[in-house]
């Protein structure tokens, strides 16, 4: 025979009763609702607090601006995007989007952006190299190694000597030099290996050498006082890459060693065993 289990007994007049409120309220959690209370006072002080908020946009006593060269510092402040015065709350501020901002500038390869209380914006910049600079239609272009274009030079900047110069004279087969973009890559490597060179490396007495391209000859090098021009010529992804420059190269450095002094052109086509051929001085 089963057992049933055995039903408790209710007791008459016993009532089943809720919580209610007093078993909810506590201290603790009064004390937790007022914590939450001062701490989004607290909060709204300081986003609200004139003490916190930078002056007008681009304050030099509010926004400290380091590492610029040839950087514009107006495309800078505009990066910042800035309020008027007494609208950019440094709590507000979102320095990961303001970094991300200035890494969108063409000519800044690295940048630190924070804040230091109570009011102040400090942004370091890392600036491109540029390494050649370029001259086409009465502008100059900065580029870099990578063939970016970083900057077009103002008439009035310095004229940075230090960098290697390519008077581009071509018209019908000139190239786009657009702000922030690669140039074609072709180009680029030609410029930039041409751009490098050096009398040293090409086996010269000359004091100074120059660099041109125009629509007739291409890459031109040219020699000073010995004034005799070495023809590099176009370049095509195939037939004939930059990569024939190492050898055209060579192939100076051999005909310069024979004596510079009687030589006016060199055209420099290296195939086999032959480096091109060359036009003597008149005597």
């Amino acid at each position: 025979m089963t057992r049933r289990a055995a039903r408790p007994i209710k007791r008459s007049g016993a009532v089943d009763r809720a919580p209610g409120w007093p078993g909810v309220i506590n201290r603790a959690r009064i004390s937790g609702l007022l914590l939450v209370v001062l701490t989004a006072g607290a909060v709204f002080s300081l986003v609200t607090d004139s003490r916190f908020a930078l002056g007008a946009a681009g304050g030099s006593t509010d926004v400290e601006l380091s590492g610029l060269g040839y950087t514009d510092s107006g495309a800078v402040m505009e990066a910042l995007g800035l309020a008027d015065a007494g609208g950019n709350n440094v709590f507000l501020l979102h320095t990961t989007d303001i970094r991300r901002r200035l890494l969108d500038l063409p000519s800044v390869a690295d940048a630190e952006v924070r804040v230091v209380l109570p009011n102040r914006l400090v942004v370091a910049i890392t600036e491109r190299s540029p390494v050649l600079r370029v001259t086409r239609g009465g502008a100059t272009y900065l580029l870099d190694g990578d063939g970016v274009v970083l900057e077009l030079r103002a008439a009035n900047a310095p004229p940075l000597p230090e960098l290697p110069l390519i008077d581009d004279r071509r018209v019908e087969l000139g190239i786009p030099f657009e702000i922030g973009v690669r140039i074609d890559p072709i180009e680029a490597a030609a410029m930039l290996q041409i751009g490098a060179l050096t009398p040293a490396l090409i086996g010269s007495a000359a004091t100074t050498i120059a660099f041109s391209a125009d629509d007739t000859d291409g890459f031109v090098v040219s020699a000073e006082p010995y004034g005799w021009r070495a023809v590099f010529g176009f370049y095509t992804p195939t037939l004939r890459p930059p990569s024939l420059i190492a050898q055209q190269v060579e192939c100076l450095r051999n005909l310069l060693a024979n004596g510079e002094a009687g030589i006016a052109t060199i055209y420099l086509a290296p195939q086999g065993d032959r480096c091109g051929t060359y036009l003597p001085r008149p005597s």
